[in-house]
Parts: structure tokens; C-alpha cells; sequence
């Protein structure tokens, strides 16, 4: 995966990333993170600000950017330490930087890891890294599941399932969101498929006030993580 920036590859580093390959140019002033560069690297390449240009995908390079080996993490890793675990699934989400915007607050709200399925964007590609902000560094992520199999995960690892549904029983201030809990978000057009409302052990909705009707999905995610965590914390 793609990291540029200062500080996105400073968090890559500070997490423990392994860097695969390092562009650096003189634009580059932070020699610290040079030097953690040159160090850990595999490969380092030294070029001038107008190459690194022409490699960034950025429209301001700031003359440093990495390819970091896509991280692999099993099934322990996705609940952590929590005797409550809190697994984020992103069913369906297109739009990488809704899915990086859902791993940034995922990790902000105390998640302990987070799924994205098979056949949506892909959280480890340079547009959701950086919409994440270094969370995809930190927060243990899992891509290319099915729907069937990260039910499958949920059930063996006792976990119940939350599916965010706009025709939900509940409120998501009124659900049990203290259990140990999958929490499933869907795309903002299309919500979740009917695989994931069959599976649901709670459908919970967000009251909103007519007109409007439905929430960009990393608002959404946002409003039910804290939501949990305020009962986790409370509790």
C-alpha cells in the first residue's frame, strides 16, 4: 500500500509498517524521518522533487513517499484484549474515502478491529489510507471477506450482530451496544443486502428529521461508535 506525507508515513513508522520501498527528494527537510527511512526501507531511493511529482498522487508532494507491505491479521487480532469486542463491517462501501473516514472514527470510538467485504473499496489503496489518517496502521483490518463468511466470524466469535437499518426497531440510543458486537454499515444509497438483515440479531436506526432521510455512511458509522462507546464507558 501507498503512504505520502510527512505525517501519514510517520505514522506508518511509528506503528511498525514494514516499508518496502522509500522516495525521498530534497523537499524532504524532516531528516528524522529520512534517516527512520533510509534505516528501515528495503529499498531507498533518493530522486528529485520533479520525479517524485510525476510518482505522487498528491497534488502537493511533500517530498516523501513509501510502499508498505499490507498488513495480515488473524482472527484474535480483529477482537483484541476486550472481554466486549466491537468488529466495524463495511458492507458495500464504494467510496475509499468513506471507508478510510470509517476506520479513522472506528479507531477513534475504541474498535477493536474492522472488516471491509468483498467487492467494495479497498482500505488498504492510497485514497482510503489517507482518508484514515493513519488509522489503517493501527486498527487491525481484514478485506475481501464475503457477507457469509464475516457472519460466520460473528457467530463462532459469539458476537451480535448490529446492522445500521433505516427501518431499524430501535434507536441506536436505545440498543444493547455493550455486548461483544458486530456492527454492520452499509453504502448510503443502497443500506445493507438482505443477507445482513437476515442475519441481524438488532436493526437500529438513527432518528433523523424529515426531510432528510439518511446520513453519509461515515456520519452514520460515527453516531452508533460513540454511541457505544458512551455505554461501554458509562457502564
Amino acid at each position: 500500500m501507498l503512504a505520502e506525507g510527512v505525517r501519514l508515513v510517520w505514522d506508518a513508522v511509528h506503528a511498525g509498517a514494514e516499508v518496502v520501498e522509500a522516495a525521498v527528494s530534497p523537499k524532504l527537510t524532516d531528516i528524522d524521518l529520512r534517516d527512520a527511512l533510509a534505516e528501515r526501507a528495503r529499498s531507498f531511493l533518493d530522486v528529485s522533487d520533479s520525479l517524485l511529482s510525476r510518482l505522487s498522487a498528491l497534488e502537493t508532494p511533500q517530498g516523501v513517499a513509501v510502499t508498505l507491505r499490507r498488513p495480515v491479521y488473524d482472527d484474535r487480532a480483529l477482537l483484541g484484549d476486550e472481554l466486549a469486542p466491537l468488529v466495524v463491517a463495511a458492507a458495500g462501501l464504494r467510496d475509499p474515502g468513506n471507508v478510510g473516514a470509517v476506520l479513522r472514527t472506528a479507531e477513534a470510538a475504541g474498535a477493536t478491529g474492522c472488516l471491509t467485504m468483498r467487492g467494495g473499496a479497498d482500505p488498504f489503496r492510497d485514497k482510503a489510507v489517507r482518508g484514515s489518517m493513519g488509522s489503517v496502521f493501527r486498527l487491525p483490518v481484514r478485506h475481501g471477506m464475503s457477507a457469509s463468511e464475516a457472519i460466520a466470524f460473528a457467530r463462532t466469535q459469539r458476537l451480535q450482530i448490529v446492522v445500521a437499518d433505516g427501518n431499524g426497531a430501535c434507536s441506536h440510543t436505545r440498543a444493547d451496544l455493550r455486548r461483544p458486537s458486530m456492527l454492520v454499515v452499509g453504502a448510503e444509497a443502497a443500506g445493507v443486502d438482505a443477507e445482513w438483515i437476515d442475519a441481524a440479531d438488532a436493526h437500529v436506526q438513527i432518528p433523523l428529521r424529515a426531510p432528510v432521510d439518511s446520513l453519509n455512511v461515515a456520519v452514520a458509522a460515527g453516531v452508533l461508535l460513540f454511541e457505544a462507546h458512551r455505554q461501554r464507558t458509562d457502564a
